[in-house]
């Protein structure tokens, strides 16, 4: 006889994590149990992309430096919204002025204030992704981080590779029931990882060039694989 001791958190809307009250389910088998963790994944293509993008400038004040930069950084923000990003889809994520020195010989030469300003962006339509980078060359985007391919909602996904976890978490439990002499087994127990939002490593191809001599920057996004792990204990029953 083997007494499973399942631990549960109970949560209330007005109960706050470190207030959480833990209980613990007592499951009395009298049969052998197995224990295991399965991990499936699916793959799909993904439909969104995130990147960083800006414009860094160089001049003589720290007021010149930030004048042109918010200058230039608007006609590439300008550009980001006429090739369809929506605001709600652009972030600023950084904004920098620092002094610039040439340093020869031990000795410092002030070059004046550098001025920087970054951007993340999501774009939902992959087609126009090798575009998105020559049109932010053209208005002026001096530095460009990605894309990150993802999905922008994978639960649909996710539940069929839970249901691939399923399966062959039964077929596999019922046939090591059926080597240790028992005809089934049942569910006692079921735990999923937290794994929500990551995904596989991708498989990529991008030729990354802001070379707007080309007609338009290539770029593969492959394939993501969403996986799900999940940790089973099964009785075997007769």
């Amino acid at each position: 006889m083997r007494k499973l001791i399942v631990a549960a958190m109970l949560a209330t809307s007005g109960m706050i994590a470190s207030g959480a009250m833990a209980t613990e389910v007592h499951i009395t088998t009298v049969n052998p149990v197995i224990d295991l963790t399965i991990s499936e994944t699916v793959e799909t293509p993904p439909d969104i992309a995130t990147f960083s993008t800006g414009v860094q400038t160089l001049a003589p004040t720290a007021s010149a430096a930030v004048r042109a930069n918010n200058v230039q950084m608007a006609s590439v923000v300008a550009r980001l919204k006429t090739l369809g990003i929506a605001d709600r889809d652009i972030q600023t994520t950084q904004i920098n002025l620092n002094q610039q020195f040439d340093y020869r010989d031990g000795q410092p030469t002030f070059k004046g204030y550098q001025a920087s300003n970054m951007v993340n962006a999501k774009l939902r339509d992959l087609r126009k992704l090798g575009a998105f980078l020559d049109a932010l060359a053209v208005d002026g985007a001096t530095s460009f981080n990605g894309p990150t391919f993802g999905i922008d909602d994978d639960s649909r996904f996710r539940e069929a590779t839970r249901d691939k976890v399923w399966a062959s978490a039964i077929a596999r439990a019922r046939s090591l029931a059926r080597k240790a002499g028992y005809n089934d087994v049942r569910v006692l127990r079921v735990e999923e990882t937290d794994n929500q939002g990551r995904y596989s490593p991708m498989s990529i191809v991008v030729r990354a060039s802001m070379n707007v001599a080309e007609k338009t920057t290539p770029i593969g996004p492959g394939e993501l694989s969403v996986a799900v792990s999940m940790s089973f204990t099964f009785e075997m029953v007769k």
